[in-house]
């Protein structure tokens, strides 16, 4: 996939997803915070010239926040918007996740068998 064409899907999946969420949300705080994101993350994607790590930093500043509200807050999707966001999410961890190239120390290393709490 070139560079282009992974924002303008990510940019087409993230715009379903908002008009999708734009029908069922209620005003809650989760709700709120899920629309910050999404107008943060299409803004940057719209001014993006090309691929670089850090328009796929912004995009993973997406995906963990929203994936937490949507798994463990108190947003009600509706079938629409919860389809809209697993394209998005299969998406996220088909094409972007293996591009992302972190620096640094990575902290927060899990094991099934040894778990460690950092």
């Amino acid at each position: 996939m070139e560079n282009k064409e992974l924002i303008a899907n990510a940019t087409q999946l993230l715009s379903e997803l908002n008009k999708s969420f734009q029908i069922c949300k209620q005003g809650t705080a989760d709700d709120i915070r899920l629309q910050e994101l999404l107008n943060t993350t299409i803004k940057e994607l719209k001014k993006a010239e090309k691929l670089n790590n850090s328009i796929l930093i912004d995009l993973e500043k997406f995906y963990q926040p929203t994936s937490l509200l949507i798994g463990l807050g108190s947003l009600k999707l509706n079938d629409q918007a919860r389809t809209a966001w697993r394209n998005y999410d299969k998406f996220h961890y088909e094409q972007v996740k293996h591009l992302l190239t972190l620096y640094g120390p990575v902290f927060g290393f899990y094991s099934l068998e040894f778990p460690i709490f950092c």
